[in-house]
């Protein structure tokens, strides 16, 4: 099943197969169909087609699978830059959004990154700073002939879960967020199959796509057999409303992302990253536990080193282009 799930995914990336023939595809490996081998074959045909990436050392992920119809800030992009900005290393597979929100890239550009970069010029900024951005339009060009029978069919598939599990770089250690439960087990269960070599995915109750703090989550870890429930009391804070965590325009999260970044905000959005953060560092060799890691990540923002590292990725990828 794997080989046979491997050849269609392939196929499909190689431009062999009409759109029509995609789309029927589509139709029969769905969502709801698809199986942990599918899922594994499907990465295995997406990975031998990328663009890679070499980088040092063993920089984390924090791409998630998106899609979970809640409108709020770029939680994973701010957390990725609380990592690097704690001593961590940040590899993050990401694009703009597909569904009219704020995508990762849309924010980057938003704050002035050029975000179109070689992998050569990816390498220079990573070896530099200790965090990169790695473009999924740039490593995976042939999503082109996907993409319009993706359009045409209409609903999500198997590809929607492939973004986390083809990083450029071949990251081992990674923080996946999905707002669905059956795909958390299946996204875990894939990157255990794959040989990752540290994996959290986590499922807001409340459907979120992140660790929530308007609800408790399920995290599933690469080393636990069972999920275990996070709820935000646990670093005492209140349960929020979705309202207060909601985000906008790339202009909009561009605002509250500096907010947040300055250091002296005390929001729900601050306590949602943070929160974030804590659990993205336990995959570094920084803290192994979580009460330390959260005071790691409050300790980073509020010395202002994440808005001193925003600044330095925005300038080091004009340096570079």
């Amino acid at each position: 099943m794997i080989n046979s799930c491997y050849n269609i995914i392939d196929q499909m990336l190689s431009g062999e197969m009409q759109e029509d023939e995609i789309v029927h595809a589509f139709e029969e490996l769905t969502l709801d169909t698809i199986t942990v081998d599918h899922l594994v074959g499907a990465a295995q045909a997406m990975r031998a087609a990328m663009v890679p990436v070499a980088l040092s050392g063993s920089p984390i992920d924090t791409c998630g699978t998106g899609g979970s119809g809640l409108k709020t800030i770029n939680t994973s992009t701010l957390v990725a830059f609380i990592v690097a900005a704690a001593g961590g290393q940040v590899a993050k597979h990401g694009n703009r959004s597909a569904s009219g929100n704020c995508g990762c890239f849309d924010l980057l550009e938003a704050l002035g990154a050029v975000i179109e970069l070689t992998p050569e010029q990816e390498q220079e900024i990573y070896n530099e700073l200790g965090i990169v951005f790695l473009f999924a339009k740039t490593h995976h060009p042939a999503m082109r002939f996907v993409g319009p029978a993706r359009k045409a069919f209409g609903q999500k598939t198997i590809f929607n879960l492939l973004g986390p599990l083809a990083n450029p770089a071949g990251v081992q250690r990674q923080m996946i967020g999905t707002g669905n439960h059956n795909h958390a087990e299946l996204m875990i269960a894939a990157l255990e199959a794959l040989g990752a070599e540290d994996a959290l995915v986590v499922t807001g109750e409340d459907g979120l796509d992140e660790i929530s703090i308007c609800a408790e989550t399920s995290i599933r870890s690469l080393h636990e057999d069972q999920a275990h429930i996070f709820s935000p009391e646990y670093f005492s804070i209140s349960l929020c409303n979705s309202a207060e965590i909601t985000g906008g325009t790339a202009e909009e999260n561009t605002n509250l992302f500096r907010a947040i970044a300055s250091g002296s905000d005390e929001s729900a959005h601050t306590h949602l990253v943070l929160v974030n953060a804590a659990y993205a560092l336990l995959l570094t060799d920084l803290v192994d536990e979580l009460q330390d890691a959260y005071q790691l990540a409050r300790q980073t923002l509020a010395s202002g080193a994440v808005a001193k590292l925003i600044g330095q990725y925005v300038q080091a990828s004009q340096d570079v282009s």
